[in-house]
């Protein structure tokens, strides 16, 4: 009789533990899965981190729409500069002024792709309260525009953060 009751103490404190780690998964989870069911979920995180109403939602929306169309045209020209320069240092059998006008060019459009993310960061962070652009600015600086870091949109049409690390080794490296 007794194994019979630890036996049943055991599987009750089980299902107590899976029914708590239920309720917890799914409160901790809430918020996102709820952003998950937005129009654009890529969004909602603004509308939580930076605890913006849905007029200042809405404006940084339609700002990321008109961006999304930039952005993705000066991520086409750096992916056609990036496959020049691979041809250029794959072809060229030495540092040639060949190879250099195609660095040159990538440079000058990944310049153009960090101009971009700046002037959007500036339009984006424009909509918010003074403490949450600034909180804004941080963040988009930190992770965007800091030298060997640029997003783009990679040959298969997603968005990438391309990392060059050698230019910019990860802060802990510092």
């Amino acid at each position: 009789m007794a194994l019979y009751r630890k036996i049943i103490v055991v599987i009750f404190s089980l299902v107590v533990l899976v029914c708590l780690y239920a309720g917890v998964f799914h409160w901790m989870t809430a918020d996102t899965a709820q952003a998950m069911k937005a129009e654009r979920p890529e969004l909602e995180w603004l509308r939580l981190e930076y605890n913006l109403d849905e007029e200042q939602f809405s404006e940084i929306r339609a700002k990321h729409e008109a961006h999304d169309i930039v952005c993705r045209d000066l991520c086409r020209r750096l992916v056609e500069a990036r496959k020049q320069l691979d041809r250029a240092i794959n072809e060229e059998g030495t540092m040639s002024p060949v190879v250099s006008a195609a660095l040159a060019q990538w440079t000058e459009q990944r310049q153009r792709c960090r101009e971009a993310t700046l002037e959007h960061m500036y339009d984006v962070s424009s909509v918010m309260s003074p403490e949450a652009a600034k909180r804004y600015r941080e963040r988009i600086f930190r992770q965007l525009i800091i030298p060997g870091r640029m997003p783009h949109v990679g040959d298969d049409g997603e968005f990438h953060e391309e990392i060059i690390d050698h230019a910019a080794p990860a802060e802990n490296q510092r």
